[in-house]
């Protein structure tokens, strides 16, 4: 009865969240959301308007210029062609124009867009095509043009809708606020024991509020009759609780006392079980960073080479050129040497650069622990950069089976300690006696779920494995570096990081593993 009393108390007091005011507020939200659906209909077709007005222009141009263009093109006339272009440019929205030819001609004026948004027209002279003449036109001018219909039509609605709510509101004041603040001040002032009818009667309406006002008159003449008997209810269950209390008192004592000691023995077992875990982790990141540095230091060796190798033919051209003896020849062939020194310098800075790529993004994820979305198949692509040292002196391959549209929202770096601790156990125990091991990685969607395949052809699981593999500290390396927490670290990371589920599966020819991982990781909070 106390807490009904409280709950009537905080009833009369002033509301926090109005039905006037959260009716104005669905109704104005609704309002703006539609005006501004309308709105952006309006500009969507306004733009797509003024869009079909810059085609209708560029047809116009290509009337107009392409014939007088390909006759300066032929002549070579570049004043004329400089002049046609400023012509074409003076016209509303043309933001860039270039003019080229297959010779060595390219004139160009205003600001060069992305190449998607140039249009291009051939130049012909005598129905022969000369040259290529570029356009393009200012696409923010047409945004600014939607966006400012749109904006308009957008005020008028809202200012409209304003006015509706305030009409609404004034309604809903009238025929329920009111009517229901009175009924809540009745109720306010009868918070004892005892009842009394309201006298908020019914109206001549008999609507939803005349109902709720009888509603509490016979609820309140209800409560009454049950109150004494909650009363008497409550001195004996106060009586047996006492007693209850003095016995729970006594076993929960016991009890905590027990429950302190598993928790701090259960903390001491964690707290090293993590230790051991970080340091597989870092070990296998220190690992990868010596075999990254190794991998990149031979296509920079090949860099500063052909750079020496450019610094003396420019040396010898140079001099040549001082003394007035450099041929026509001599340049070309400086040239060509040149041209292919700039391929293979630019081949061996992207790998390294990709190296370097790969490298930074799959060590961030390890060491990180955040969630971010990223494709499957590039992702896998990165890991195996990484390890790309791994394979150098055997003839190891791995096979990604993989949609390079399948995308995951999770921890990056459990994906690249999980994959990373499976293929190190296929290179150091599955292909023990071989150097041609196969590996596929398969990942395919299933309702919200990813399902990863992972398998080998090297020499498989025994039957011990097959049932300890997973347990800490199990490891068929025992005294030469294993450490018998790869494994245990996966089936840790897949079941209690990302939710998932790991199970060894039947297989003619190695090891097979098949890994379900909801798309999306929910993190915790």
């Amino acid at each position: 009865m106390d807490n009904f009393t409280d709950d009537l108390q905080e009833t009369g007091s002033t509301p926090r969240r109005s039905i006037l005011w959260r009716v104005i507020f669905y109704f104005a939200a609704a309002s703006v959301a539609l005006s501004l659906l309308l709105s952006t209909i309006v500009g969507v077709w306004n733009y797509h308007d003024e869009t079909r007005e810059f085609e209708s222009r560029l047809q116009d141009i290509r009337n107009s210029y392409s014939e007088s263009l390909g006759s300066s093109l032929w002549f070579y006339d570049e004043i004329q062609i400089r002049s046609q272009i400023k012509g074409i440019m003076n016209l509303e929205a043309v933001r860039y124009v270039r003019v080229t030819d297959q010779l060595n001609m390219n004139v160009e004026q205003g600001s060069r867009p992305h190449h998607s948004e140039i249009q291009t027209i051939p130049v012909s002279f005598n129905e022969k095509q000369i040259g290529i003449l570029e356009i393009a036109f200012d696409r923010d001018l047409v945004i600014h043009r939607a966006w400012n219909a749109a904006l308009s039509g957008m005020a008028v609605q809202l200012v409209s809708l304003m006015l509706l709510a305030t009409m609404l509101g004034f309604i809903v004041h009238t025929l329920i606020n009111r009517r229901i603040r009175l009924l809540a001040d009745e109720v306010k002032e009868r918070t004892t024991n005892s009842y009394t009818p309201l006298s908020v009667y019914e109206g001549e309406s008999q609507d939803e509020i005349d109902q709720l006002t009888r509603a509490f008159n016979a609820l309140g003449e209800q409560m009454n009759n049950e109150l004494l008997q909650k009363n008497q209810a409550q001195q004996q269950l106060k009586t047996i609780n006492l007693e209850l209390e003095d016995r729970v008192a006594e076993r929960t004592h016991n009890l905590q006392r027990t429950v302190d000691e598993l928790n701090q023995t259960l903390d001491e077992l964690n707290t090293a079980q993590n230790k051991l875990i970080e340091a597989e982790k870092l070990s296998s990141l220190g690992s990868m960073v010596a075999g990254i540095a190794h991998e990149i230091n031979t296509p920079l060796g090949l860099c500063i080479t052909i750079q020496s190798y450019i610094q003396d033919n420019y040396q010898a051209v140079s001099q040549a050129y001082e003394k007035g003896e450099m041929k026509r020849q001599d340049f070309a062939d400086f040239m060509a040497m040149l041209d292919e020194s700039l391929f293979i310098l630019d081949k061996n800075l992207q790998r390294a650069a990709q190296l370097i790529k790969s490298f930074k993004q799959v060590s961030e994820d390890q060491t990180g622990e955040h969630i971010r979305r990223f494709t499957l198949n590039g992702y896998l692509h990165e890991i195996l950069e990484t390890l790309s040292p791994k394979f150098k002196q055997n003839h190891h391959t791995v096979d990604i089976d993989c949609a390079d549209t399948l995308w995951m929202e999770t921890y990056a770096g459990a994906i690249s300690q999980i994959i990373t601790n499976l293929i190190m156990n296929s290179l150091l125990h599955g292909f023990e006696e071989r150097n041609d091991g196969q590996i596929r990685i398969q990942a395919a969607e299933a309702k919200g779920d990813i399902i990863i395949r992972y398998s080998d052809n090297g020499k498989g699981l025994s039957d011990e494995a097959r049932h300890k593999i997973f347990e800490p500290f199990y490891t068929t390396k025992r005294g030469h570096g294993g450490t018998g927490l790869g494994m245990h670290l996966v089936y840790n990371i897949i079941h209690q990081r990302l939710n998932g589920d790991i199970q060894i599966e039947d297989t003619d020819e190695g090891a097979a593993f098949r890994m379900t991982i909801p798309k999306v990781t929910v993190e915790q909070p």
